[in-house]
């Protein structure tokens, strides 16, 4: 049976897909509580959640995974029975500029967080993850796809730490027996995504003809691109 009083910790969730989540759980599962833990760093913006802060099953609180006296003391208070971990430093180029902060809170706020969990026993941790875990596919090999069972093979500094929280939270399963679940998402797009990501960033340069001329075949490409995906958000919405 259901638990109709089902708590929820949703990390990192001010961010892109943090957010859309939480506004789904909110809307399919009105009756369990949400609560939002986000250190609002350059991809966090609460403004995405002003409609979340309106029902009385929602909480925000502002904190940095990474601090481990915080975390126990809220999982303490709290008493979770959910997990789910979308807090992260994600995005690559700023990994090559300062690798020590996607170190800090994308293993060490993870660990912090499983064992947490696993003291206030905690039902499911869930770990966020990417497909950037897999590396590269050659741009010449269409028939290629990652699988579950591709092994891994990083080349950022992004993608080795979360490759690296990967692997602690299978061990955490393992040793612990705390139950976990990866998902491991590609290049998503949609609402309150943030304007240096790839889809975005594409759509607004070509929109605002930002390409060069001696560029024109790629600005062509990328204002067809931007066509393609705002006819798909028309469709789906």
């Amino acid at each position: 049976m259901e638990d109709k009083n089902m708590k929820i910790l949703v990390t990192g969730g001010a961010g892109f897909i943090g957010s859309n989540f939480i506004y789904h759980m909110l809307r399919e599962h009105p009756d369990y509580d949400i609560v939002c833990l986000d250190l609002l760093t350059y991809a966090g913006n609460l403004k995405t959640l002003d409609e979340a802060m309106k029902n009385e099953h929602f909480k925000f609180v502002k904190g940095d995974i990474a601090d481990r006296e915080f975390v126990d003391k809220l999982f303490e208070d709290e008493k979770f029975d959910i997990v789910v971990n979308f807090a992260a430093e994600s995005h690559v180029d700023r990994s090559i500029e300062n690798p020590e902060v996607f170190l800090r809170t994308n293993i060490m706020g993870t660990a912090a967080l499983m064992d947490a969990a696993r003291k206030t026993g905690v039902k499911r941790y869930h770990q966020v993850s990417t497909d950037e875990v897999y590396g590269d596919l050659p741009l010449d090999r269409t028939d290629l796809f990652f699988t579950e069972e591709t092994p891994i093979h990083t080349s950022s500094p992004y993608s080795a730490s979360k490759a690296s929280a990967d692997l602690l939270v299978l061990a955490y399963y393992r040793t612990y027996g705390l139950p976990v679940t990866i998902s491991r998402c590609s290049n998503n797009y949609g609402p309150y995504h943030f304007p240096e990501k790839l889809i975005p960033l594409m759509i607004s340069r070509a929109y605002n003809n930002e390409a060069r001329d001696s560029m024109s075949a790629t600005g062509s490409m990328l204002r067809i691109t931007a066509a393609l995906l705002i006819s798909l958000f028309i469709t789906a919405g």
